[in-house]
């Protein structure tokens, strides 16, 4: 303990000694101007394309919905849908955040020179009112009425007009404030490059500078935007490919068949699985449906013309053929064409068995296609002769003229459906 005192005024004699070197650092440092942190211009420049795309991005969905349900509609409103994104977005990111998405993903937020200390006059983020309000009146609204001025003057032919017309006094002032205003961008973006300061026009008229929002400037590049747009191209490729090749129709008919199976009386019948369910008769779709009307016509009517058909629709026939049956002038709604009578014994028209049977080759089922009317297994079919025609209560008018036709055309495809329908059933 009684060696601290010598070694104490050692250090209190360095310490003095030291002082004036110390002093001279301080003043040093103190007069040192800092550096200017690094301006990254082109930070600046994909902020703003990035805040194009969003638009861009945004507009694209809702412009395809207007064009699916009226393309003039989407022709006229285009503009004003494009007007309300821009808002949307100018309120819920540089009104309340302080700066544009793209700019946020860049680093980098508005500031102003002139802050107000009222919090009333800022807005959440943190910017002055009005500078707010007049920079998105410049860089939205005045955009806007621009284009609509603008096209309104090329459609009723401003140009065209003669010289002394007011119409052509405007339209040559309108050029001239374009002319200008594009003059003016290339000298603002000349500043720009030299000092990185105001990016637009607008930017510079109201004192709003983008700043990056640490002291420590980098330059991050983020790829998972980047990989997550080449997963949905791949998948819009691999989609592109696949979608030729799967028969729509096909899945379509598919799906409307097993809803049409999946019936009250489907479900109840399930449940109940006794031996003497293999002995029950079976019941077509359009069971009820009167003799001389077709089936297959009134099944594709309600597909087509969405007539409100269910799947127990035989309710609904049996109502309209005891009412139009009643008449013996009125034509029935799904009156018989050249009839063809199936294997299972019930009469369609040529061109809709036909059909029905080529969609079934197509479809490769050996098993033929369901009856409407019993929902057995078709398999073949025949023209109908008229001793057999008799027996079925057919229209008078309608059914004349086809049954009992001696045109050569209705035998030539008689003839071809009968080969076709019989190869169909080896």
């Amino acid at each position: 303990m009684s060696d601290s005192g010598p070694w104490q005024e050692l250090w209190q004699q360095a310490y003095s000694s030291a002082q004036p070197t110390l002093s001279s650092i301080r003043d040093t440092l103190g007069s040192a101007t800092l550096p200017h942190p690094r301006i990254m211009r082109v930070g600046h420049l994909d902020a703003e394309l990035l805040d194009q795309e969003l638009v861009h991005l945004l507009c694209e969905p809702l412009q395809k919905s207007l064009n699916l349900v009226n393309t003039a509609l989407r022709t006229r409103f285009d503009s004003e849908l494009t007007l309300v994104i821009q808002l949307t977005l100018y309120k819920f990111s540089l009104w309340n955040l302080g700066a544009s998405y793209g700019a946020r993903l860049q680093g980098l937020k508005y500031s102003t020179s002139n802050r107000p200390s009222d919090p009333a006059s800022r807005t959440p983020g943190g910017l002055p009112r009005r500078t707010l309000i007049i920079h998105g009146v410049f860089t939205i609204i005045v955009p806007y009425l621009y284009s609509r001025l603008r096209a309104h003057a090329l459609s009723r032919a401003w140009p065209d007009t003669p010289s002394s017309d007011t119409r052509r006094v405007a339209w040559q002032m309108l050029t001239r404030l374009e002319s200008t205003h594009s003059l003016l961008s290339l000298l603002n973006f000349v500043a720009f490059l030299l000092n990185g300061r105001y990016r637009s026009l607008s930017d510079r008229l109201l004192g709003m500078s983008l700043v990056p929002t640490s002291s420590q400037v980098k330059r991050e590049v983020s790829y998972e935007f980047m990989n997550r747009q080449m997963v949905w191209h791949a998948f819009t490729e691999f989609l592109l490919f696949l979608l030729p090749l799967i028969n729509t129709r096909s899945v379509q008919r598919r799906v409307a068949r097993l809803m049409s199976q999946l019936t009250l009386s489907s479900i109840l019948s399930n449940t109940s699985k006794g031996a003497s369910q293999n002995y029950l008769r079976k019941h077509g779709k359009y069971e009820a449906l009167p003799a001389d009307q077709c089936a297959i016509c009134a099944e594709n009517a309600s597909y087509t013309l969405n007539l409100g058909y269910t799947v127990n629709a035989s309710v609904a026939f049996a109502t309209e053929g005891a009412v139009e049956t009643t008449g013996d002038d009125e034509v029935p709604p799904f009156p018989i064409y050249t009839p063809y009578i199936t294997s299972c014994g019930h009469v369609y028209c040529y061109h809709c068995i036909t059909e029905r049977m080529m969609r079934t080759a197509d479809e490769g089922l050996d098993s033929g296609w369901q009856c409407l009317r019993c929902a057995e297994s078709v398999k073949s079919a025949d023209r109908l002769e008229a001793e057999e025609s008799e027996s079925i209560p057919a229209h008078s008018d309608t059914m004349s003229d086809y049954e009992f036709s001696s045109d050569p055309d209705a035998t030539d495809m008689s003839g071809s459906a009968s080969s076709y329908l019989g190869s169909l059933s080896e």
